[in-house]
C-alpha cells in the first residue's frame, strides 16, 4: 500500500476521523512540552520494534519535526501494507 503526504490543513481534517491512530515521531522532550491530543509518542529508530502493535485496519497519521522522519516511516509502513500519512514540514518547535 502507498502512503499519503498531508497539508497541514488536510492533516487537520485527518484527525477528525474516527478511529485513526496518531504518532508522534519527535523526540520525547519535544513531545512533553507538546503534542496533538491523543498522539502516542514513538521512535523511528525503533520502528522494527512497534510496527507488529499497528492494526492494518487502522489508518495511521505521523508527524514529526520537519517532516523527514514522518515520511521515512509513512514509506517503511506503506509497503508493509498500512493506510498510512505523513505531515508535509512536520510541526516544528513549539
Amino acid at each position: 500500500m502507498r502512503y499519503q503526504l498531508l497539508s497541514k490543513s488536510e492533516f487537520k481534517r485527518a484527525l477528525n476521523r474516527k478511529n485513526v491512530r496518531i504518532i508522534d515521531l519527535r523526540d520525547p522532550e519535544d513531545y512533553s512540552r507538546w503534542h496533538i491530543k491523543g498522539a502516542e509518542n514513538r521512535s523511528y529508530d525503533h520502528i522494527h520494534e512497534w510496527v507488529s502493535e499497528l492494526d492494518h485496519q487502522t489508518p495511521i497519521l505521523l508527524y514529526c519535526m520537519h517532516g523527514n522522519e514522518s515520511i521515512l516511516a509513512a514509506r517503511y509502513l506503506g509497503s508493509h501494507g498500512y493506510e498510512v500519512a505523513s505531515l508535509i514540514g512536520g510541526v516544528g518547535r513549539r
